[in-house]
């Protein structure tokens, strides 16, 4: 019997006004799979993430993920098995919040803490931030944190939910080479010991990994094609 995809998008659309974002985008991803999703600025990376990590709605069209469709009832526990990186989306609505702070909201699946903590779970955000070599920003503010620094943040927030489904959206730009590479060794160590289904945005062709398999390219806020890494970066229109 086949598994049904972890994540479903059939004719999904989204658009501000008269302006589309996405248009008609069909996409099913099974979990495990490594996916790259590659273009322009502008033509929908971002927004498509937003979506699919139940932050943002869509116009018109299908999104289920892990079988459900979100609602009302349900967004908040869908979002804490969703690990969402993503330092365009979240620098416009964290200002003030700690780092640590911020982490911790993954366990309520919203931007903010919504219920007391346990002990236990402030020990294991300090303990990834202390892996991640950002301990020491803990009680820092979002907005006096280096770019880098924000992105560590964000991976660490992402990783103490232990996702099923981890959303990187351009996680390595604004950083220098130094902490490129070590953002990418990161992800790459992720992909390799872990069974969590990935999706990696950027419109660097290098950033890329073997690990991610797949390729999703979109163009105009149209999906211009999709599949097998070898086939997408075989073609001659790429």
């Amino acid at each position: 019997m086949t598994e049904n995809p972890i994540i479903y998008l059939d004719d999904l659309s989204c658009k501000i006004g008269y302006r589309y974002l996405l248009r008609h985008i069909h996409w099913q991803i099974r979990r495990g799979e490594h996916w790259a999703v590659l273009g322009m600025n502008g033509c929908g990376k971002t927004t498509l993430l937003s979506i699919i990590a139940g932050f943002l709605p869509f116009s018109s069209g299908n999104l289920q993920v892990f079988g459900e469709t979100y609602q009302t009832e349900n967004i908040l526990a869908l979002r804490k098995r969703i690990g969402f990186v993503s330092a365009s989306f979240f620098d416009r609505y964290y200002q003030n919040e700690t780092a640590l702070e911020i982490i911790l909201s993954a366990l309520f699946g919203s931007f903010g803490l919504d219920a007391a903590l346990m002990n236990a779970d402030i020990r294991r955000a300090r303990q990834i931030m202390a892996r991640l070599a950002i301990l020491d920003k803990a009680d820092q503010p979002y907005k006096t944190l280096s770019k880098g620094e924000r992105q560590a943040i964000l991976i660490a927030r992402a990783l103490f939910s232990q996702p099923e489904i981890l959303l990187l959206d351009e996680p390595c730009s604004g950083l220098d080479v130094k902490a490129r590479e070590n953002m990418l060794q990161l992800i790459r160590t992720f992909a390799l010991n872990s069974d969590t289904t990935l999706i990696y945005v950027t419109h660097y062709l290098e950033e890329v990994l073997p690990e991610f398999e797949n390729v999703l390219l979109l163009r105009r806020s149209f999906m211009y094609t999709k599949g097998p890494r070898e086939d997408i970066f075989q073609d001659a229109l790429f």
